[in-house]
């Protein structure tokens, strides 16, 4: 075994939130900074960010910026923009709404001292530090509501564990360039998703797949309530998406659409059947209650009261996941990509664009 973790890039493709300044400095924080290699993939909009982002262009030599954008597959081509253009041949990527703890850079690198690893991932924690509506959003993610993709999300056994495809979170991720190179980095027709067709198909490959609860990182999630309900929807639509490309199927995936379509099925039939109609209500009060012990075994590990309210979002999630696996077996192919905060309507259409940031050619996507 070699006991020499390699050298490290970190990419962030980003949408020019302002939250990407305070990714930067968890990193310029984090130990080992001096050592990385810093990609920022992305056009920033916002004055205020950019200025910003200069700042830390110029306080810090090892962070670079790829000031590029693309009309469809954006996340997509944004990090394989940045991992092409990386120092290092291990590349990990983090989204531009993170904050990642001091030791993240060593823990995220220790699986890669096997040989045989060829990618890695590490958990998604919810920060303290939120408005209620994130915080109730992170923690409905986290709790078992969400099935074997909790663990995504929570810390658990500290131990490192090798995993499936399917454990692997696209927030805190990291390949080797050998494995990028193979797999022919990320398609641009999954978003969200990206990441685990990638991981699918690394690992179907050979390349084993390792999580460590070590290699920990603050994702704040979606702040409002509309872009919860998107976020979920978002990843239903890719969950069919990602069945038939090929993946191997996970039935457990499949119970949100299973459900909304039981629940509306036995809903038209009550009218016409008492059968049909206690078993509506059997079903609606069953789920009520496992949805209630899971707020309240979120609500005593977080020691909140306040995450009790996740009870509300259970159900918003499953239906929103559910609803976006049925329109995207009926109605499949829809755009699910976000356009950057500022984009202008033009930025967003079926081609993709590359941008160069500068005479240097630095920017240039592929």
């Amino acid at each position: 075994m070699n006991l020499t973790a390699p050298g490290l890039s970190v990419v962030i493709p980003t949408l020019g939130r302002p939250i990407l300044l305070k990714t930067l400095a968890s990193l310029a924080e984090a130990g080992g900074f001096d050592g990385l290699d810093v990609l920022v993939v992305g056009r920033v909009h916002d004055a205020g960010v950019r200025a910003g982002l200069a700042d830390f262009l110029a306080r810090y030599p090892g962070i670079r910026h790829l000031d590029v954008s693309f009309e469809r597959g954006d996340s997509s081509e944004k990090k394989n923009a940045g991992w092409q253009a990386a120092r290092h041949d291990l590349i990990a990527f983090i989204d531009d709404d993170v904050a990642v703890a001091r030791d993240w850079p060593a823990q995220i690198r220790a699986p890669f001292q096997d040989p045989a690893v060829g990618l890695a991932s590490g958990p998604g924690l919810v920060p303290e530090d939120l408005p209620l509506m994130a915080r109730l959003a992170g923690n409905t993610l986290a709790s078992k509501a969400s099935g074997y993709v909790a663990g995504r999300y929570l810390v658990g056994d500290p131990a490192p564990r090798r995993g499936r495809w399917s454990c692997l979170i696209g927030c805190n991720m990291a390949y080797r360039r050998n494995v990028l190179e193979a797999i022919g980095g990320f398609d641009p027709a999954f978003w969200p998703g990206e990441e685990m067709i990638a991981a699918w198909l690394a690992t179907r490959a050979g390349h084993g797949l390792v999580f460590h609860p070590g290699a920990r990182l603050f994702h704040y999630p979606r702040s409002g309530f509309r872009r919860f309900c998107r976020q979920m929807a978002g990843y239903g639509a890719t969950r069919i998406r990602l069945i038939r490309a090929g993946v191997d199927l996970e039935w457990a995936s499949l119970l949100p659409a299973a459900g909304v379509l039981a629940l509306a099925v036995l809903a038209a039939a009550s009218p016409f059947s008492p059968w049909a109609l206690a078993a509506w209500l059997a079903g609606l009060a069953a789920y009520a209650a496992v949805n209630l012990w899971i707020a309240f075994r979120k609500a005593f590990d977080t020691r909140r009261a306040v995450d009790l309210l996740i009870f509300f979002l259970i159900p918003v999630m499953h239906i929103s996941y559910g609803l976006a696996e049925w329109a995207e077996l009926l109605r499949p192919g829809r755009d699910l990509s976000e356009r950057p905060s500022g984009a202008l309507p033009g930025e967003s259409g079926p081609a993709c664009q590359a941008r160069p940031a500068g005479p240097d050619g630095a920017g240039a996507a592929r």
